[in-house]
């Protein structure tokens, strides 16, 4: 079975090749600095002004990223037709709206980059071995929100206008929109980084214990490399939906392991405590969404006290030997 789990959090368009960008990226090193590639204002300009001159040049700096921005955003990376269709996308005026508000603002990234260069350095402790990629902005138009294209990871910042956004209300769910905030794109850099090169799911024989323990490895990674973050921010709950889950640990797991659900291999089982929404309806209408992933994390921070694991021994260790060892029972 497909990992539900990472399918679902976020759609991810990947691509094998040279760099995103004409710039060659090797990853970091503890001492540089983070500077985040704007393919969104590039984009914008093109479109306000358009021309072969800029045409050719956004094909040269982007060889990777614009056919991908193509596909998710158009459906449409055939050279032939890309330009046109870019521009017909954009021609809507809501959408031009939408394209305006993101770039005033994220105008500057300043702050997010120096979060990422801080991040560099925990990489370099927790994960010696590895580097950051580099890191892009797109706008989507409410589509995909990130693109990974070989060493480069773009998110669409007009999916982080914040809660309130107008535009939203009627796209969005609650729920989803309590993500759609500033303050969550470095986590979803992160993110997206872990799930697609750091922490490996089991793609076949998938458990309901195995997408637990897996979102549990990268909430768990997460809280390591940004550890200014409350844990209801790393995972994306309100304050009170945090507390509640604290409250109820006890009840939740019960109601996991007396269902039988634990070893289950079922996909509606698996998506209703992994997935996001309203609640997590198998355990109470009370609870938020991702239970399943808030008790995976769970074990896992309970494992990796017992064990006093390194993060990479956590990556490498399977879910049944980390419930075991962390002999799990709230």
């Amino acid at each position: 079975m497909k990992n539900i789990a990472y399918l679902l959090t976020f759609i991810i368009l990947s691509f094998i090749g040279c760099s995103g960008t004409t710039q060659k990226n090797s990853g970091l090193s503890q001492q540089e600095k983070v500077t985040i590639i704007r393919f969104d204002k590039d984009v914008y300009n093109y479109l306000q002004q358009p021309d072969a001159v800029k045409e050719s040049g956004l094909k040269d700096k982007y060889p990777l990223l614009l056919p991908a921005f193509g596909r998710i955003a158009m459906d449409n990376s055939d050279p032939a037709t890309f330009f046109p269709a870019l521009r017909d996308y954009f021609s809507h005026p809501a959408l031009m709206q939408i394209y305006k508000d993101a770039l005033n603002t994220f105008d500057n990234v300043t702050l997010y980059e120096e979060e990422l260069s801080n991040v560099s350095s925990l990489v370099s402790e927790n994960l010696p071995e590895k580097k950051l990629p580099g890191f892009a902005m797109h706008v989507s138009g409410f589509r995909e929100n990130t693109i990974i294209v070989n060493n480069l990871i773009s998110i669409s910042i007009d999916k982080y206008l914040g809660n309130n956004y107008t535009a939203y209300q009627e796209f969005f769910q609650p729920f989803e929109r309590q993500h759609m905030q500033p303050e969550y794109i470095v986590r979803d850099y992160l993110k997206a980084w872990l799930m697609s090169d750091i922490v490996k799911s089991d793609a076949e024989g998938q458990t309901l214990l195995s997408a637990m323990v897996y979102e549990g490895k990268i909430l768990y990674a997460l809280s390591l490399l940004l550890p200014e973050k409350k844990p209801e921010d790393i995972i994306g709950y309100t304050k009170g939906q945090s507390d509640w889950c604290k409250q109820n640990e006890k009840s939740i797991w019960q109601n996991i392991v007396k269902q039988n659900y634990l070893y289950s291999t079922d996909h509606m089982v698996i998506t209703r405590f992994i997935n996001d929404g309203a609640y997590t309806a198998v355990v109470s209408k009370d609870s938020p969404g991702r239970i399943g992933a808030w008790t995976g994390w769970q074990i896992v921070n309970q494992y990796a006290k017992k064990k006093d694991a390194s993060l990479r021994n956590i990556i490498d260790t399977d879910a049944q030997t980390i419930l075991k060892e962390a002999k799990y029972n709230p």
